[in-house]
């Protein structure tokens, strides 16, 4: 019997071995088009890309390119019309409710309950999520200069991005997803922001998309830059690679800002 159990836990240990050895995030032909108020159809097309546990994905495009689209369809709040997806290892399709705990997220959807306390809201919330640490969450909120015992409802723009990140990570993601996080930001809690995100890229079982219009970030974090005009993914790159297209028509040296303009304006001309 004993033997039998230990041939069990093997089993169970090599199989974890087995996911945690694929990417954090797997993504193939994703599809989604639906009407927005006042500009009407609006689609993402065939997106596929993979990004690897330990590296940081910088997310590029204008407002309306589909960034936000993009990441929701990975959340799946918003369901997909076609395409495949994995997420740290786990097939969406089959394994929804798996691959959804090892997910967080830091963006403009705040699911924390306003009338409770920062402290209530990880007692309570981190009930949903089986690795989550109160001790991790109590430090991160110190970390970011949060009271534990202040309201989630009281909470400033910047400070509940700071929150949502002390949350998301103190329940482990495999995949972390952030929609515009640092904008709300002051340069010094900014930098301690990215500081955290680093940090936490080291023990390389986390991918993390960094959905951003504020460029100099990208330049500090990101290993991997994508980005998105009109629902469709322009180039997906490491950075170093991106170096070649920072080069200006005179030889100058282009920000990702000024690329990111120069493309889309190609793009118009098409």
């Amino acid at each position: 019997m004993q033997q039998q159990t230990q041939i069990i836990e093997k089993s169970l240990e090599e199989k974890e071995a087995e996911r945690l050895a694929k990417p954090a995030l797997k993504v193939q032909g994703l599809e989604k088009s639906f009407f927005r108020f006042g500009s009407g159809k609006f689609a993402v097309k065939d997106i596929s890309f993979t990004l690897e546990r330990g590296y940081m994905l910088g997310l590029i495009g204008r407002n309306g390119a589909g960034k936000s689209t993009l990441l929701r369809l990975i959340l799946q709040s918003l369901p997909r019309k076609r395409g495949t997806m994995e997420i740290a290892g786990y097939d969406v399709a089959t394994h929804t409710t798996e691959a959804k705990k090892l997910i967080g997220y830091v963006g403009e959807d705040f699911h924390f309950l306003s009338k409770d306390t920062l402290r209530e809201n990880g007692r309570v919330l981190g009930m949903f999520y089986p690795e989550f640490s109160m001790e991790r969450y109590l430090e991160l909120l110190n970390r970011f200069e949060l009271g534990a015992e202040k309201m989630a409802g009281e909470l400033s723009k910047g400070e509940t991005t700071r929150a949502q990140l002390a949350f998301a990570l103190a329940h482990k993601p495999e995949l972390l997803l952030l929609d515009e996080p640092t904008g709300g930001l002051d340069p010094l809690v900014r930098q301690e922001f990215l500081h955290v995100l680093q940090s936490e890229l080291m023990d390389e079982r986390m991918g993390i998309i960094f959905s951003t219009h504020i460029t100099e970030d990208l330049d500090k974090v990101a290993d991997y830059v994508a980005m998105m005009e009109k629902g469709r993914l322009l180039f997906y790159e490491s950075k170093e690679d991106l170096l070649e297209r920072l080069v200006g028509e005179n030889g100058e040296r282009l920000t990702l800002k000024q690329l990111m303009v120069k493309l889309c304006r190609e793009g118009e001309k098409k």
